[in-house]
This record gives structure tokens, sequence and C-alpha cells, in this order.
């Protein structure tokens, strides 16, 4: 008979048997609060990834343009002014009169100044004659001079202003500093630049004593000669042999010092009693030295000689009297005989013995470029 069953009635069956099986369980309370916070956070979650995270990673994936000022160069910001507090007036205590301010003293003149100095001396523009020259930086001026006093003599006294101590300088034969190095004065001086020249001190010949060129120092020996110092002060100081020590000249530094000699005036400006000279040195003879008057004022004075009736020379106190009756204050004796020259101009001034000799060194008056200063 079961058989005989409908398919529909078999259907209807089998879900009655199943029934119990797919009731659902009731759940309870707290789970159904959990499940509803559950739901709650993943709404919350998703709002803010929606709406923050996501637009920022975006924001921050994307280079931001190259800044630049807009604010005015001239433009400074300026602080906040601060509201002023009120003041409590005090009593205002009685103040002395004032004093009369004394007056302002008129400066010193700078004693270096020489260009101020000596502005009588300078011109605007370079003037030359044949026995002169003149510039805002050098003066010079030659005379001649004949005297009988013992023989016939001609000398040359060149007067000498300069604005800075560079104008005054020396110079080796050759350019530098070597032994036995000698050349023609002439020739010394054009490649010197010289305006007016004289021979030095025979250093080239010498291989010990106290000797500086233009700052430079050679050597540094005590000697038996006197010996002539040139600070950068523009004082020159001659020295006997046992007035001076090496290490106290050094110590002031001098720009030139010279080693022939002898000095030829006392502390006063007077003849010295005796002079530190062998006999030859003393005998008449041509001559070369150097006097000093003040600072930048200075000469130069040659003496021709062993010429018959022109000129026979000068013992060696008369050319220390002749220093004194020029008015120096400090003189010396340089080499001389053969050696005595003046070149002015690129030319002889004097007529040297047998038309003079080559020389190791010069003194000479220059003119410098601005940037041989300081």
């Amino acid at each position: 008979m079961e058989e005989n069953k409908t398919r529909q009635e078999l259907r209807e069956e089998q879900l009655q048997s199943q029934a119990p099986r797919r009731r659902r369980k009731r759940k309870s309370v707290g789970e159904l609060v959990l499940q509803d916070l559950l739901m709650t956070a993943i709404i919350l979650l998703s709002f803010a990834l929606v709406h923050h995270v996501i637009p920022r990673m975006m924001k921050n994936s994307i280079e931001p343009p190259e800044s630049r000022s807009i604010r005015p160069a001239a433009v400074e910001t300026a602080a906040p002014e601060t509201p002023a507090l009120p003041t409590e007036e005090l009593p205002v205590e009685p103040t002395e009169p004032e004093a009369t301010p004394e007056p302002t003293p008129e400066p010193t003149p700078d004693p270096m100044d020489w260009r101020t100095k000596f502005a009588d001396r300078f011109t605007d523009e370079v003037v030359v004659t044949d026995h002169s020259y003149t510039s805002p930086n050098i003066a010079i001026d030659i005379q001649k001079y004949v005297s009988d006093d013992e023989a016939p003599s001609t000398y040359f006294v060149a007067d000498i202003y300069v604005a800075s101590l560079e104008n005054f300088q020396t110079y080796w034969a050759g350019g530098s500093f070597r032994k036995w190095m000698e050349e023609d004065p002439i020739q010394c001086a054009k490649n010197a630049g010289a305006i007016l020249a004289i021979n030095g001190d025979y250093a080239d010949s010498q291989d010990f004593g106290l000797l500086v060129r233009n700052g430079e120092l050679y050597m540094e020996e005590q000697t038996i000669y006197d010996i002539c110092a040139l600070y950068y002060d523009g004082t020159m100081v001659t020295y006997g042999a046992d007035e001076y020590k090496v290490e106290d000249v050094l110590a002031r530094e001098p720009y030139q010092i010279w080693k022939f000699g002898p000095a030829l005036l006392d502390e006063k400006g007077q003849p010295r009693s005796s002079f530190n000279a062998t006999g030859p040195i003393s005998d008449v003879n041509p001559r070369t030295g150097i006097g000093y008057y003040e600072p930048g004022h200075y000469c130069f004075v040659v003496v021709d000689g062993r010429q018959g009736g022109y000129s026979a020379g000068m013992r060696i106190g008369r050319f220390a009297q002749l220093f004194a009756d020029l008015g120096c204050t400090a003189a010396y004796n340089l080499d001389g005989g053969r050696s005595s020259v003046m070149t002015f101009q690129g030319s002889f001034f004097n007529q040297p013995y047998l038309n003079g000799r080559n020389v190791g060194d010069i003194l000479l008056i220059r003119e410098i470029d601005e940037s041989e200063e300081g």
C-alpha cells in the first residue's frame, strides 16, 4: 500500500519528520546586545576609514609645490608694541649747573706726515730742471760749490726732502746681494728707477759686520768700524764702534745700516774730535757722504778729487766740517776715491776720478708706485 502512495504524500511525510531539527534555537539577551555592539563598531570604523584615513593617505602621497617668500625684502616684522605702564612721579632733586665744556685741543700733527710738514717744498706736478726735481713726493736741489781752504775742491750738495721713507732706498748691483757683484753706477741707477743716486759703502767686499738694506738683515756682527743706521721713523743715527750693541740697534728695527765710516759729527752736530779711520781714508781724497737734518730731510754730498787744477778732494776733518756748516745733526762717510759718484736723471752730475768705476750698491731717491706703498 505504501508503494501506492503518491509522490506528494511522501514529500509531506519527509518534511514532518525533519521539522524538529530545523527549529532555530532562541538567542539570549546577552548575545543580542553583543551582536548590536559589534555591528555598531563595524559601522563607525567604516565611517572613519572613508572620511578620514583614506583622504589623508591620498593627500600625503602628492608632492607639495616649491615655497617662495612674498614678504618685501625691505620690510621687517615689527615687534608688537608694549603698552606703556603708568609711571609714578618722583620728586625732582635739584641739579648743579652744567660745567662749561673745555675747548677741544687741536690735533697734534703726525710727525710721520712729511708731505704736510714739507708741503712748501713739494709741487703738485713733476717739475724738472738741470739741477732740481720736485713732485708731490720728492724735492731735490743740487748745488755745486768750490772751496780753496786746503786746495781747490769742487763738491756737490743735493738737498733732499721726501714725503715717505720709501722714497729713500738702496739698491744692490745686479739686483741682489752677492759677494764682489759690481755694476756701472749709471746702470744701477737706471735699473733702480733712481732720480738721484750716490755710491754706497763697498759692502759687497765685506763678509762681516752689521748690514741692513731696505729692511732686510744681511749680517749681524759687532765690528771695529763705525756704523750709520736709518730707522723707520726717519731718524738717522751714527755710532762709534764702541757706542752700540747689535741687539739694541736691531731692536729699533732699522731700515738701512751702512758700515764703512767713519761717523763725522758728534751728538751736538759738531765735527768729532777724532775719527775712526786709517791714514789713507783720512787723507785728501774724493769723498761721498750722507747727512741728516730731521726725519724726511737729508743730503747727499760728493767731493771730486785727484784731478789737478779742478779738484784735489778733502781730508776727513774738512769733510766733517762741511756737514756741520750745512747744519746737519748727523753725518757719515761712505766709500770714496774713484767710487765717488753722483747721478741725476740717468747721467753723472759730478766729474768722477777716471770716469768712476763699477760699484756694489747705491743710495737713491725715487718715486714709488701705489702698489709699492706700505
